[in-house]
């Protein structure tokens, strides 16, 4: 234990001597026997509780995924992915097959979606896969020819993957005052209006056939807002709440997932950081991952519990460096690199 400390504090006179002395009285408590067991208890109590939490967080990434429970149909288990002509909705869509899921494939391409569905039939012959047409950025209720679709599937649809979404502009980095109208209604539409309609749409055939799962691609940048991409950092925002608020809404109707009765609608969103693509070359070295890599730790996490996550752990480190660095350096940080990537677009246009 250390050494008590003892000093005659009026020789300092009364205004010094009166600090000292409480300076004196908080060492001397704060250092005896009662005192020094008591914050050992807690240190180690903290610690304890902060090792238990990193391990459970840990296990998130690496434990058995329950995504099986909900290939369960005897005539087929359906998955519907938007935007699934590349990158992270492609990634879905080999994941889903593997994984013994008939996939409809979402996408405004005809001919790109048609090449698609041969390949894959070769690559799957045991799955069946589809595709539907819809213009997600057009304000001509693009949901109901999905609808129309999935109605038509000779089976039932368990999942829904709302991953269609993106940024129409070009250039890519914007400043919003010089972005027309009708582009923010564009990225408006198919952001947010088009997932949000098309899951009101299909919600009660999900119910019907639960157990069944709602998958939302949200972005990191809808967590800490991006310069230059404003209006997608704030559709994506929306997608976040969107998705606690419709778990919530299935809790409250009754359709929680029971683990015991294998029921209900399990609603899960991704903040999902940087992530290579078609439509997104950029590289931040040790951060970013394929869209393989993104739609394998997306459904890895299904069945868990949690909301609201980042699909790899790597992605997770930037959200966490991100909440306890203080806002102004990450804002000029976040300012700096985007006008750097802002002024680079524009020399390669």
């Amino acid at each position: 234990m250390p050494p008590k400390l003892t000093f005659d504090a009026t020789e300092f006179g009364p205004s010094v001597g009166s600090i000292l002395q409480i300076f004196q009285r908080t060492y001397n408590a704060w250092t005896n026997d009662t005192s020094q067991l008591a914050f050992s208890i807690l240190g180690t109590s903290v610690a304890a509780v902060s090792l238990f939490k990193l391990v459970r967080h840990l296990w998130g990434y690496v434990r058995p995924s329950k995504l099986q429970i909900y290939c369960h149909s005897e005539t087929g288990s359906w998955a519907l992915v938007t935007g699934a002509s590349d990158g992270i909705g492609r990634g879905f869509v080999d994941e889903l097959l593997s994984n013994g899921f008939n996939v409809l494939l979402h996408g405004r391409n005809q001919s790109k979606l048609e090449g698609i569905v041969k390949e894959l039939a070769q690559k799957h012959p045991k799955r069946t896969v589809n595709y539907v047409i819809a213009d997600a950025s057009s304000n001509d209720s693009p949901e109901l020819a999905v609808l129309e679709k999935v109605k038509s599937l000779p089976g039932k649809l368990t999942i829904l993957v709302n991953n269609v979404g993106g940024i129409n502009t070009k250039p890519t980095f914007v400043e919003l005052s010089n972005i027309g109208a009708q582009s923010i209604d564009t990225q408006l539409n198919m952001n947010i209006r088009f997932p949000t309609q098309l899951t009101a749409a299909l919600i009660p055939a999900l119910q019907k056939n639960q157990p069944s799962l709602i998958m939302n691609c949200g972005s990191g940048a809808g967590v800490i807002g991006v310069p230059y991409i404003t209006t997608y950092s704030g559709t994506k925002g929306y997608i976040h709440s969107f998705t606690l608020a419709l778990k919530a809404e299935m809790v409250a109707e009754g359709y929680a997932p029971d683990k015991r009765s294998s029921k209900g609608v399990e609603v899960k969103g991704y903040i999902i950081g940087n992530t290579q693509s078609g439509g997104n070359k950029t590289d931040v070295p040790f951060f970013t991952i394929s869209s393989a890599q993104c739609a394998r730790g997306c459904l890895r996490q299904v069945g868990n519990g949690k909301t609201l996550e980042t699909p790899h752990w790597r992605q997770e480190m930037i959200e966490w460096i991100a909440s306890v660095t203080p806002e102004k350096t990450m804002r000029d940080s976040m300012a700096q690199q985007m006008r750097d990537r802002k002024e680079q677009e524009a020399k390669e246009l």
